[in-house]
């Protein structure tokens, strides 16, 4: 069927219907406006429904950051700690006799 007979068939269809449900029931305005009512409050509900699911979403993910831990900088230790790892890093050979000098100065010196 083309949409030319489709339309057609339709339009006939409603012509028929309403002629027979007017004749039969007696169409008032408020029925109308109950119709447009009903349209216009489901319509609403749905917006209000996917909003307050948006907002419990952003409420979820604001509550998550604020658990997640911030990465800060690491604590300065103390001197004694510091030579401590500088004397494993030699003891290793990670680091040069002169390197070692080097950093236990620095150390020392920052006290």
């Amino acid at each position: 069927m083309t949409i030319r007979n489709k339309i057609a068939a339709g339009t006939l269809a409603c012509a028929i219907g309403s002629t027979t449900f007017l004749v039969s029931v007696p169409a008032n305005a408020s029925d109308a406006g109950a119709f447009i009512g009903g349209v216009f409050a489901t319509k609403l509900l749905g917006n209000m429904r996917r909003n307050t699911e948006a907002q419990e979403q952003q409420a979820q993910a604001a509550t998550y950051a604020a658990q997640r831990p911030v990465a800060s900088a690491p604590a300065q230790s103390s001197p004694q700690a510091r030579i401590k790892q500088l004397d494993k890093l030699a003891a290793g050979g990670y680091i040069s006799p002169a390197e070692y000098k080097q950093k236990k100065k620095a150390i020392l010196d920052s006290m």
